[in-house]
């Protein structure tokens, strides 16, 4: 196969989903369920399920004040 047209010398192409999955230490990401705060997404990523019940109970405590 040639490699007419192809810029990269025949390399796999650096697309966004090459990086899925990989984070440094100190991102972070929009917190799911919150008006546009962020939160770390390390954090999150180690418990989403503690995060989402921490979450939940946050809104039921703010919906019987």
């Amino acid at each position: 196969m040639d490699n007419k047209g192809n810029d990269n010398n025949g390399a796999a192409a650096n697309n966004a989903k090459d990086n899925v999955g990989s984070t440094t230490k100190g991102d972070t990401m929009k917190a799911p369920g919150e008006d546009g705060s962020n939160i770390s997404r390390e954090q999150f990523e180690k418990n989403p399920q503690g995060y989402f019940a921490d979450l939940h109970a946050a809104q039921k405590d703010n919906k019987k004040n």
